[in-house]
C-alpha cells in the first residue's frame, strides 16, 4: 500500500504540474558559455543562457552543440546519453530504461568518437542479450558515468585538422569542472533525490555534491566532486527469440511428417514461420553508479596555467532474469500438431500442440529459467594539462594522460528447469497482439515444482579491458589579428583485451543418475507479473522459477572450472603517430565577415591483432596504414542577421575490433582449396568525405531559425564476402598452424604456397549518408505580459541512406519550457524512428540470417523546481511518463522478437548551494 501511495501521489503531482504549467527544458543550470565553437544549450536561466547560447554559436566555425552546467545536481537527465539525446542528430540506445549507446547523424557509436577531459577513451559495460549483451566493440557506453560529474558535455559534427582523427559520425567531448571555473573563494553544491519505479514498486537514492575552492589570487584551486545512485528498475514482457522456419513437426493434423512429405499440413507448415521459444520475461537491475572527480590548478605566473584532472566511476549491477518458455526451436520433430492457423505472410500466429518429454535427452516441453549476472565497470583517467603564452601571441598546450575501463562480469549463470512430463494442448495465439500473445500451457501446472526437473546450468564469466595511453603537444601563433597558425603533434597507444568461458553441462554429468527432481527447496514461485502489459484473460502470472543460490549449491556450480571460448579471447594494440598543420582566418570580403580554418591532419595507424586458431593457437599478425586528411570550414555572414555555414573535410575511422581478430578455424586436411573462417586484421579503416552547410537566421532576439544540409560518402564499408581465393602465404598466419599431419602441413613442407578460400570480412561497397537538421528555438515575448515566461526549443534530423546499422530516418526532440524568478518547469518529447540492428543476409531465409530492427519510440519526461531560498531549491522529475515499450523485430515482416517495458521513474529531491 505504501508503494501504491508514493505512485499515485507522484502521478498526479505530475499531472498537476503538466496542467498547470505544461513546459518543458533541455538541460542544466546556468555557466559560463563553452568555448569557441561551441552551441551550448543550458537550462537554469533558461531565457539567459539561450541567449548567450545564439551568440556563442554565431561566433562558432564548426558546427558544435554542447550542454554546459556551472553546477552539478542540476542535470535532470538519468546519465550522459540521456542528456545528449536533446542535442540536434542524437539518438539513443536503451538498456533498462536508460540511455546507453548514442547514434549522430545515422552512423552508431562505431563511428562515434568519445573524448574525456580532452583524451580519447572508450568505457564499456554488459546488457541482456537482447540489449546488446557485452560490448566488445568501439562503442562507448554512457550510462557508466552519471551526468552529475561533468559540467559540459560537446557534440563536434564537423571536422578540423587540429581534431584528432577516429570518427565518421561526431566527435563527443565530456568535461569535468575544475576549481578556475567558479572563481575565488569557496563554492559548493549539494543535491539529494528519492528515486522511484512504478513497475519495480521500490526506491532508491540518488545524492551528488561538489566542493571547489580557489584562493583569492587565483593561482591555486583545488576540486572534489562525489556522484552515487543506487537504482531498482524491472522490465517486464513477451518475446520469441526470433522466428523460423523449414521445420518439420512430429505430425501435422494426424500427418505423419517424417521424411517432409508434400503435401498437406506438414508441407504446408515446413514453409512457414514460426515462433522459436515463445515466452514470458520478468528482468530485475539492482545497479549502483559512484562517481569521483578530483582537479588540482596551479597558476604559477600571468601566463602559465597547470591542470591535473582525475575521474573515477565504478558501475555495478545485479541483474536477475526469469522466463517461461517452450522451446519448439529444437523440438519441432517433438511436436504434433492439432491445429493451427497461417496468415498472408505465411507467418504460423495460432499453433495448438502435444510436445513429448524427455527431458534426460534435451526434449523439453516447457522450461522456466533463471539467469543472474554480476557486472562491474570500473574506469580510471589521470590527465594533465600545460598552458602557456610565452608572448600574446605566441601559445603553447600539452595534454597528456592514461585512461583505463575494465569491465568484469565474473558471473553470468543460469539455472535451466524442464518439463517432466509431457504436454497436451500446449497453444500461442497471435492473433489478436504479436505483442501479447494468448499463450496457454494446456494441462502442464506451471505452478507446482513437482512438475519439473533441474536439467541443464550455465556459467560464462568475461570481461573486456581498454586502455589509452596519450600525449598531445600543440603551438599556435597569432600572426595578426587575421590570421592564427596553429601545428601539432599526437601519440596514443590504444589496447584491447576481451576473455570467455564457459562451464555448461547437463546436471546429469555431475549427479551421474540424471535430473534432479525439483521441490520447494529448489524452487520459488514468481508472482504479480504481466503489470501494465495488457495480457489476455487466463494468462498465467504466476510461475515456478529456479531458487538460483538453491540450486546453484546443490551442483557447487562455481566450483567448475570454465573453459576458455576462443573466438571471445582475443586482443588488439594500436599504437598512432600524427601531427597537423592548421590556419585560422578571419578576413573581410567587401563588406562581408568571412571566417573559418583550412588544414591537414596526417596519421601512421600500426595495429597488432592476437587471437586463437582452431582454439588452440595463438596467433599474432602486425600491420599499418596512413591517413592524410584535410579539413576545411567557412562561416559568411551577408546581414546581420544572417550566417551561412560550410564544411569539407576527409575523415576516417578505425575497424571494428572483433572484425580484426585472425583468430577463427581453418580445415588442412581437405585441399586444395583448403577452407578457412578467420577475422581480417587486414582491414582498411572507414574512410569518407563529409560535406556540411546550413543557414541561420536570428530574427529577433533570443531567437533562431536555422537549416543544415550534410553528406557523407563513405568508402570501404565492410560486408561479409562467400569466398575469397587466395594462398596460405598472403594470410599471414604462420605454417604453425598446420595440423603436422595434414596434407596442408605436407605442402607448406614440400616449399608450396597452396591455394585457400576464406571466408572473412572485408572492404566492400561504398556507402552514401545524407541529411538535414532543422533548429528552432524562440521565447514567447511576442504574445505579451503573462506568457513571457513560456518559450520553445525543438530539432528535427532527417537521414536517407542505405541499410546502415542504428540509422533512424526521422529524428526529433522539443521542449516547451516556463521560467521565472522562483518556478521553473519543463517537459521534453525525444521521438526516434525504427532502425535496425543486423543487416539482411542475401542467402535468404536461414535462421539467424535475417534483419533485426529495434522499433520506433517516443519518451515524455518531465521536471521541475522551486527556489524556496538563494541557495535551496526543491525538485521534481518524471522520466518516462507514457511507459515508453521498446519493441525489437525480426525479417522484413517486422516480426516480434522483444515487447519489454520498464515503467516510469520519478524523482524528488532537493539542492543547496553556496
Amino acid at each position: 500500500m505504501r508503494f501504491e501511495f508514493i505512485k499515485k501521489a507522484a502521478l498526479t503531482g505530475a499531472s498537476l504540474f503538466a496542467i498547470s504549467c505544461p513546459v518543458a527544458a533541455i538541460a542544466q543550470d546556468t555557466g559560463e558559455t563553452a568555448a569557441e565553437d561551441d552551441n551550448t544549450i543550458v537550462v537554469t536561466g533558461f531565457r539567459q543562457s539561450l541567449d548567450e547560447a545564439l551568440d556563442t554559436k554565431r561566433e562558432a566555425t564548426g558546427v558544435v552543440d554542447v550542454i554546459v552546467a556551472e553546477d552539478i545536481a542540476d542535470f535532470p537527465d538519468l546519465n550522459l546519453a540521456e542528456s545528449l539525446q536533446r542535442i540536434p542528430g542524437v539518438a539513443i540506445d536503451r538498456q533498462a530504461g536508460e540511455g546507453r549507446r548514442i547514434t549522430v547523424r545515422g552512423l552508431g557509436g562505431t563511428f562515434t568518437r568519445v573524448r574525456v577531459n580532452g583524451l580519447e577513451a572508450l568505457s564499456t559495460s554488459g546488457g541482456s542479450d537482447a540489449s546488446g549483451g557485452t560490448n566488445r566493440s568501439r562503442a562507448f557506453d554512457f550510462n557508466v558515468f552519471a551526468s552529475e560529474l561533468f559540467n559540459e558535455l560537446a557534440v563536434r559534427k564537423t571536422q578540423s585538422a587540429e581534431i584528432e582523427e577516429g570518427s565518421l559520425g561526431a566527435n563527443v567531448e565530456l568535461r569535468t569542472g575544475r576549481p578556475f571555473d567558479y572563481g575565488a573563494g569557496l563554492t559548493g553544491a549539494l543535491s539529494a533525490q528519492a528515486q522511484y519505479n512504478d513497475l519495480a514498486e521500490d526506491l532508491g537514492p540518488r545524492v551528488a555534491g561538489l566542493l571547489s575552492y580557489t584562493n583569492d589570487d587565483e593561482t591555486f584551486g583545488a576540486l572534489l566532486s562525489v556522484a552515487f545512485q543506487d537504482r531498482l528498475i524491472r522490465e517486464e514482457g513477451f518475446s520469441t527469440v526470433r522466428f523460423d522456419d523449414f521445420a518439420t513437426f512430429r505430425s501435422a493434423l494426424g500427418q505423419n511428417c517424417a521424411g517432409n512429405p508434400t503435401g498437406g499440413a506438414c508441407e504446408e507448415l515446413r514453409n512457414a514461420w514460426y515462433a522459436r521459444i515463445p515466452r514470458y520475461g520478468r528482468l530485475d537491475y539492482d545497479q549502483q553508479r559512484l562517481g569521483i572527480t578530483g582537479s588540482l590548478q596551479f597558476r604559477p605566473g600571468d601566463n602559465t596555467t597547470i591542470s591535473f584532472d582525475g575521474l573515477y566511476s565504478d558501475f555495478k549491477g545485479d541483474r536477475s532474469e526469469e522466463f517461461l518458455e517452450v522451446f519448439i526451436r529444437s523440438n519441432t520433430d517433438n511436436l504434433d500438431v492439432t491445429d493451427y492457423t497461417i496468415n498472408g505472410d505465411g507467418v504460423i500466429t495460432r499453433l495448438v500442440a502435444d510436445i513429448q518429454a524427455d527431458a534426460a535427452n534435451g526434449i523439453i516441453p516447457v522450461r522456466s529459467e533463471h539467469r543472474r549476472d554480476k557486472l562491474n565497470t570500473e574506469y580510471f583517467q589521470i590527465t594533465g594539462e600545460l598552458e602557456h603564452e610565452f608572448t600574446d601571441t605566441f601559445r603553447l598546450n600539452v595534454l597528456g594522460g592514461i585512461s583505463r575501463s575494465d569491465l568484469s562480469i565474473p558471473q553470468q549463470a543460469t539455472i535451466f528447469f524442464d518439463a517432466a512430463t509431457p504436454v497436451s494442448g500446449y497453444s500461442y495465439d497471435f492473433t489478436n497482439s504479436f505483442n501479447t500473445p494468448d499463450i496457454s500451457f494446456g494441462n502442464f501446472d506451471v505452478t507446482d515444482p513437482s512438475s519439473f526437473l533441474f536439467t541443464q546450468y550455465r556459467n560464462r564469466p568475461q570481461g573486456v579491458d581498454n586502455s589509452y595511453d596519450t600525449f598531445q603537444p600543440n603551438l599556435e601563433w597569432e600572426v595578426s589579428p587575421s590570421l592564427t597558425l596553429k601545428t601539432g603533434f599526437s601519440y596514443k597507444r590504444f589496447k584491447f583485451e576481451t576473455f570467455e568461458g564457459r562451464a555448461e553441462g547437463d546436471v546429469s554429468d555431475i549427479t551421474g543418475t540424471g535430473p534432479i527432481a525439483v521441490d520447494a527447496s529448489l524452487a520459488n514461485l514468481l508472482s504479480g507479473y504481466g503489470s501494465g502489459l495488457g495480457l489476455p484473460a487466463g494468462t498465467d502470472r504466476t510461475w515456478v522459477t529456479p531458487n538460483f543460490d538453491a540450486a546453484v549449491n546443490a551442483i557447487n556450480l562455481f566450483s567448475i572450472p570454465p573453459v576458455v571460448r576462443a573466438q571471445d579471447t582475443r586482443s588488439v594494440v594500436e599504437t598512432d603517430y600524427g601531427g597537423f598543420v592548421q590556419a585560422d582566418f578571419d578576413l573581410t570580403l567587401g563588406d562581408m565577415p568571412v571566417r573559418g580554418d583550412f588544414g591537414v591532419r596526417f596519421v601512421e595507424t600500426n595495429v597488432s591483432s592476437t587471437g586463437f586458431v582452431n582454439g588452440t593457437d595463438e596467433v599474432t599478425i602486425d600491420r599499418s596504414y596512413d591517413d592524410w586528411l584535410p579539413a576545411f570550414n567557412v562561416v559568411l555572414e551577408p546581414t546581420p542577421d544572417l550566417l551561412i555555414r560550410g564544411g569539407i573535410a576527409k575523415v576516417m575511422a578505425r575497424p571494428e575490433l572483433g572484425d580484426l581478430t585472425p583468430g577463427g578455424s581453418i580445415d588442412t586436411f581437405n585441399g586444395p582449396p583448403f577452407n578457412f573462417s578467420l577475422g581480417n586484421p587486414g582491414l582498411d579503416p572507414f574512410r569518407a568525405w563529409t560535406y556540411d552547410i546550413s543557414i541561420e537566421w536570428y530574427f529577433q532576439p533570443e531567437a533562431l531559425l536555422a537549416l543544415a544540409l550534410f553528406q557523407k560518402d563513405i568508402s570501404s564499408f565492410f560486408q561479409q564476402a562467400d569466398t575469397i581465393e587466395t594462398t596460405f602465404s598472403q594470410t599471414g598466419l604462420p605454417n604453425s598452424v598446420a595440423s603436422p599431419t595434414s596434407p596442408l602441413a605436407q605442402l607448406l613442407s614440400a616449399g608450396q604456397d597452396p591455394r585457400v578460400d576464406i571466408n572473412q570480412q572485408v572492404n566492400g561497397d561504398d556507402a552514401k549518408v545524407k541529411g538535414l537538421e532543422v533548429i528552432f528555438q524562440t521565447p514567447f515575448t511576442f504574445l505579451g505580459s503573462g506568457l513571457d515566461n513560456f518559450g520553445f526549443v525543438g530539432n528535427y534530423t532527417y537521414v536517407n541512406s542505405d541499410d546502415i546499422i542504428g540509422f533512424s530516418p526521422n529524428s526529433f526532440n522539443a521542449t516547451l519550457y516556463y521560467e521565472d524568478e522562483k518556478f521553473a518547469a519543463r517537459v521534453t518529447g525525444a521521438y526516434r524512428d525504427a532502425y535496425l540492428t543486423r543487416l539482411p543476409n542475401a542467402s535468404g531465409r536461414t535462421e539467424g540470417r535475417e534483419s533485426r530492427g529495434v522499433g520506433s519510440t517516443f519518451n515524455l519526461d518531465f521536471s521541475a523546481s522551486y527556489q524556496l531560498t538563494d541557495q535551496v531549491e526543491v525538485t521534481f522529475e518524471a522520466i518516462n511518463l507514457t511507459d515508453e515499450f521498446e519493441f525489437q523485430t525480426f525479417d522484413v515482416l517486422n516480426l516480434p522478437t522483444l515487447y519489454h517495458h520498464t515503467g516510469r521513474n520519478f524523482l524528488l529531491g532537493a539542492r543547496y548551494s553556496f
